[in-house]
């Protein structure tokens, strides 16, 4: 296979195991399979997703800067890029794309794109303008979502012409998951019905809002078990709560979990609380085997459900809402097992590794025939 243009992806760490993370080390390993020169460099050390990669045969670079704010990281990316220049410059979190931006319009790169997930929900001032005053340093922003577009020009003044959509994507289930026929999938809530949500343990994710639900289905004599996989900083919140609403017996907190279809697969109902999101991984991974979800309509979410077709919508903060939703899809078998089939053709049609990196195979061929002009 001939190779094709070079394209350095820089973002700020993979310790983190986040949907940015997750996204970057499966779309650059896609990349690299179909022939593309593609490296992928972070800020600082990691342990974690990294090794995978090169494991896969793809060059990752780390710069080894002592934090996201160590000014040699600067020093080093001009090193790096005096030896080989990339034709694509393509920045992931928000320190990679302030110092991509800079480095690389200093060294010449000729396209420098900046990936924008899903900016802060209340994101920090100083960040906001500095962003905005180094705009003028990137080609295009990158974005998954209509939601985030607005975002970024309601806010932070990027003009629409800078801005090209591409959808988040998940590897495509394990072929066990897979092998039932549509006709042939079920959703039997046997009792308990075990709910499951996925997600870092942090504000913006907000599940202390599922583990209310949960305390007041018990008092509803509606038998649920929660299983919460995840972690971060309020893991101990969360524990509190679950033990003075004495839901020790049914709710777990059970960390980080390499393999998510696996739980996935032994759940009924999935739920996502968030008070914003973009496109979540997590939400598309329950929906693609088939699980009828529960989630609110935040941000980019609406942009992939369309509500009691293939997912049911709630509003944020709203336990009780939340509570009658699954309830409703317990009394209602059949519409939950519509939803959890029409999810998982949704999501294995449009949003998969494969597909996307079709849309963004054809998109680097347009920006590079072109010259990157918005």
């Amino acid at each position: 296979m001939a190779t094709k243009p070079s394209v350095d992806w820089l973002i700020t760490q993979m310790k983190i195991i986040g949907g940015a993370e997750i996204y970057a080390s499966q779309m650059v390993y896609e990349l690299a399979k179909r022939g593309w020169d593609i490296r992928l460099i972070t800020l600082v050390d990691d342990h974690t997703l990294s090794p995978r990669l090169q494991q896969q045969g793809v060059p990752v670079i780390s710069l080894s800067a002592k934090s996201k704010t160590d000014t040699t990281a600067w020093m080093k990316l001009q090193q790096l890029w005096k030896k080989k220049k990339p034709q694509i410059l393509h920045t992931h979190l928000f320190h990679a794309g302030i110092l991509g931006r800079l480095v690389g319009r200093k060294m010449g790169i000729p396209i420098i794109l900046c990936h924008q997930g899903g900016p802060e929900l209340n994101r920090p001032f100083p960040r906001i303008v500095l962003d905005f005053v180094t705009s003028s340093l990137v080609d295009h922003y990158v974005v998954p979502c209509k939601a985030v577009e607005r975002i970024l020009h309601n806010r932070e003044r990027i003009p629409p012409r800078k801005i090209d959509r591409i959808p988040n994507a998940i590897q495509p289930p394990p072929e066990g998951y897979l092998s039932q026929p549509f006709e042939d999938l079920q959703v039997n809530f046997a009792m308990p019905v075990k709910l499951i949500t996925v997600g870092r343990l942090v504000v913006e994710k907000a599940q202390w809002v599922i583990v209310e639900s949960v305390k007041i289905l018990a008092m509803r004599n509606l038998n649920v078990s929660l299983s919460i996989l995840g972690d971060g900083p309020l893991r101990g919140k969360l524990e509190t709560q679950i033990k003075q609403s004495n839901l020790a017996a049914v709710v777990s907190l059970l960390g980080h979990q390499e393999h998510p279809f696996e739980w996935l697969s032994q759940s009924d109902l999935f739920v996502l609380t968030s008070l914003w999101e973009s496109l979540s991984l997590a939400l598309m991974e329950a929906m693609a085997i088939g699980l009828p979800v529960v989630a609110t309509s935040t941000g980019g979410t609406p942009e992939l459900i369309t509500h009691l077709e293939n997912g049911y919508l709630i509003p944020p903060n709203s336990p009780q809402t939340l509570a009658d939703a699954i309830e409703y899809l317990i009394q209602n078998p059949e519409v939950a097992r519509n939803i959890g089939k029409n999810a998982r053709t949704h999501i294995l049609d449009n949003y998969t590794i494969p597909r996307v990196a079709d849309q963004l195979e054809l998109y680097y061929w347009k920006l590079l025939e072109s010259g990157a002009q918005p």
